[in-house]
């Protein structure tokens, strides 16, 4: 492919992509991978950074814990899909507090877009998202373990979770591909979060008894807060930085988010966000377990 015709692809996308402020929120296009998660456009870094962030995936991955027998683990897997500072601030400061109040020291990591200068996390590429999945669930029991995900980014109207590193990838991650991704690692106790606009979409093709799913916003509506140079979104801010920082359990953290959010919008007149959950009894009976003991 000539470099000006993929020059060409790549702007077309990006301007395709790009998201109003204020809201998580990007036009949808037609979907050239037909609901498959993967690249629309994506270009090689340099050899050397191309390699930093091999080796960055590598050592990140290596540095998980084994599930012990007999006891519970929680595995914590946070991903910032778009290069905008803010998403890649909450994703680590949203880790710190979920290792912290689950216990999952030893068994987090964090992949990022980046948008802060140099990366420090492994890049959150489709083929690192699924790499990532692969490999934690190697390392759990299935049926002991609880598996925790947390994803910011920008949505789109058809509800997928949008994925943007500026001059180099562009794709989509769609519920259903999230869905067939844990199932076909076996992941089957699961807590699910989604900062995003549109992100209720994701509750119908994952809701199940093994998984709790929390998300931003219902399937039709704009979340907000993702201008740059925020710390957190509305949603990040309501339900890590003030309900679970408060000493909320999950559950009751984020009922006290939509609270906080809904206060927020009325104040500023924007339309409602309106947060949804499901809650799969297994999958809560598990994740109030792994709260009393890492406390």
């Amino acid at each position: 492919m000539q470099p000006r015709f993929v020059a060409a692809i790549l702007t077309a996308a990006l301007l395709t992509m790009a998201a109003p402020v204020g809201a998580q929120q990007q036009q949808s296009a037609p979907d050239p991978l037909l609901g498959q998660f993967g690249a629309i456009v994506e270009v090689a870094p340099p050899p050397p950074e191309a390699a930093r962030l091999a080796n960055l995936l590598s050592t990140s991955l290596a540095a998980l814990q084994p599930q012990r027998r007999r006891r519970q683990d929680v595995y914590l897997v946070v991903a910032s899909l778009w290069d905008d500072p803010v998403f890649e601030r909450e994703a680590v400061q949203a880790e710190a507090i979920l290792r912290e109040h689950l216990g999952a020291e030893g068994r987090s990591i964090i992949l990022s877009a980046g948008g802060q200068g140099q990366r420090q996390y492994p890049a959150a590429t489709p083929t690192n998202i699924s790499a990532t999945l692969g490999h934690v669930a190697t390392l759990m029991d299935p049926s002991e373990d609880l598996f925790v995900l947390f994803i910011t980014s920008h949505g789109t109207s058809d509800g997928a979770a949008s994925l943007q590193e500026r001059q180099r990838l562009i794709a989509s991650l769609r519920p259903i591909s999230l869905s067939a991704m844990l199932s076909q690692a076996n992941i089957q106790n699961r807590v699910v979060i989604i900062s995003a606009c549109f992100s209720g979409a994701f509750i119908p093709p994952l809701q199940n008894a093994n998984t709790v799913v929390l998300t931003a916003a219902a399937a039709d509506r704009t979340s907000f807060g993702c201008e740059p140079q925020r710390d957190w979104t509305y949603f990040g801010d309501a339900y890590f930085n003030r309900a679970l920082r408060g000493g909320a359990s999950m559950l009751e953290g984020f009922e006290r988010a939509k609270a906080q959010i809904s206060a927020w919008e009325t104040e500023q007149r924007l339309t409602p966000s309106n947060p949804q959950s499901a809650i799969g009894a297994n999958a809560a009976a598990m994740l109030q377990r792994a709260e009393r003991e890492a406390h």
